[in-house]
């Protein structure tokens, strides 16, 4: 689908472009996703390894559960969305805002060059105490034994810091107030059907909102007024060609007036 990108209502002097990514960003460099047929949701219950009550209950299980998946995620390195993702804001950057924020806990992203990335349910970088509630960078896997270089807690005090169900998502204070400012709107390797993505497309006064996606299963109340599917590898790269281009025209012959 091609989208016409002369429709596209900018706002104020610096316009914002927010990006949504989520795991399908990465399912190419290597990294499963959770509710494909062999996502990690297939083989493992969310509400038993990935829960606040699962931490309380059974830390030791979801320390190994965790700790597979940063054994998983160390070898996998970023694809061509990635990289037009970093390109695309820095190549930006005198011309309007980018607001990257990801779903994902990988730092594919942050390999790529991005110069900003939001990690909406944390990252596997940092580290949580679960007695102070500061974060610090991570160290080898996480085990009983760490102790906070703080508060200098230990027995299962350190934490990863990702979002788990029943936690609130990090940026909720202040992304609804970018997704009004937001010109364009791009979901791109997530089906925005989960909260609190879900709600961020029906909160964006965006003129454009893209959907790009493996996944042609649409959520009937979806906002999305554009849609392309296949690898974001593929789709995604041509796409923010295209935006650059209209967006710096526009704003340089802007500039001039």
């Amino acid at each position: 689908m091609e989208i016409n990108f002369k429709e596209l209502t900018l706002k104020g002097d610096r316009p914002l472009v927010f990006i949504l990514s989520g795991a399908g960003l990465s399912a190419e460099s290597g990294i499963p996703t959770f509710r494909d047929a062999n996502g990690l949701w297939r083989k493992y219950d969310p509400k038993e390894l990935a829960s606040i009550r699962a931490l309380e209950r059974h830390t030791q299980d979801v320390f190994d559960f965790y700790n597979e998946r940063i054994k998983n995620a160390e070898p996998c390195r970023p694809n061509a969305a990635h990289i037009v993702i970093a390109n695309f804001q820095k190549e930006m950057a005198p011309f309007c805002d980018v607001i990257h924020v990801t779903q994902n806990v990988d730092n594919l992203n942050e390999l790529a060059g991005a110069p900003r990335v939001f990690h909406l349910h944390g990252d596997f970088q940092t580290s949580l105490c679960r007695k102070c509630k500061k974060t610090f960078p991570r160290v080898g896997f996480y085990e009983r034994e760490q102790v906070c270089p703080v508060c200098e807690a230990t027995n299962f005090a350190m934490r990863p810091n990702v979002v788990l169900f029943g936690e609130v998502p990090y940026g909720m204070d202040w992304i609804p107030s970018y997704l009004k400012k937001a010109c364009v709107f791009i979901s791109v390797g997530t089906s925005g059907t989960v909260y609190p993505a879900t709600n961020f497309v029906r909160e964006t006064k965006a003129s454009i909102r893209i959907n790009l996606d493996l996944d042609p299963l649409i959520h009937p109340y979806s906002k999305f007024n554009h849609r392309i599917y296949g690898k974001c590898t593929e789709t995604l790269p041509p796409l923010l060609e295209e935006l650059k281009k209209e967006l710096t025209s526009r704003l340089k012959e802007k500039a001039t007036e």
